[in-house]
């Protein structure tokens, strides 16, 4: 009878038991964060990767550990600490959400925190062709959507940028101003945060479709008096 307790097991075994697991967190995590990553979102690359490992090593302990002993009648509960995952990764997924301005941001990127932390344990439970397609069909999700959204449904988004411009007279804010008028952008809100000298902490809210907001921020860039540009959401 083979021993279910890790102590009992050669390096080899250890290897060839851990291994494809990590494999597959990496393939897994790597591709939902590189969808994030290319949107310059908190959670990228390496987060959704040590997410998902994490969770995956944590639940294949919980496998190991709660047969160590069965053979001495003694079996435990791998639920638990797969239990613990779930909740534990809420405190995790709450600190890439921001509230800022009466706007919530990063709610995408808390469920798609979740949802890693769930492939993490279904790749620990040994469900790998399933986490493989879970995890495509996130990426799918994840880019079809943003695609649908702007190109079919056409709808106005709401935008945070944070501005630090050398504008002592208020020109600057005039040209900003006029800037959102010619992208066909709406401004909701435009807040004075800071004042350093003669340079000024901008915080505007604007409403409106995805591609003029990217020629906003391009011509941010080249106003004169505009120092820094910070996209927010």
């Amino acid at each position: 009878m083979i021993s279910f307790h890790p102590q009992d097991w050669s390096y080899l075994q250890l290897f060839q038991f851990f291994a494809p697991k990590v494999l597959l967190c990496v393939i897994c995590g790597g591709l939902i964060g590189l969808e994030r990553e290319l949107k310059s979102k908190p959670a990228g690359i390496k987060t959704n990767i040590l997410i998902c490992l994490g969770s995956a090593l944590f639940t294949s302990v919980s496998l190991l550990t709660s047969m160590a002993f069965a053979e001495r009648g003694h079996w435990g509960d791998p639920a638990r600490i797969s239990a613990q995952i779930v909740s534990g990764i809420g405190f995790l997924g709450g600190g890439a959400i921001i509230q800022a301005q009466g706007t919530v941001l990063g709610l995408t990127t808390a469920a798609t925190i979740w949802l890693v932390a769930a492939l993490g344990i279904m790749i620990g439970l040994g469900y790998n062709d399933v986490s493989v397609v879970l995890a495509v069909m996130t990426v799918l999700i994840l880019v079809g959507v943003s695609f649908f959204e702007d190109r079919v449904l056409g709808r106005a988004l709401t935008f945070t940028s944070e501005l630090v411009v050398d504008d002592p007279q208020g020109e600057v804010r005039q040209q900003i101003n006029g800037l959102l008028a010619q992208n066909d952008l709406v401004l909701e809100s435009f807040d004075i945060r800071a004042q350093h000298g003669q340079w000024h902490t901008l915080m505007i809210r604007y409403s409106g479709h995805r591609n003029d907001q990217k020629k906003f921020s391009l011509a941010l860039w080249s106003t004169s008096g505009v120092k820094e540009v910070k996209q927010l959401g």
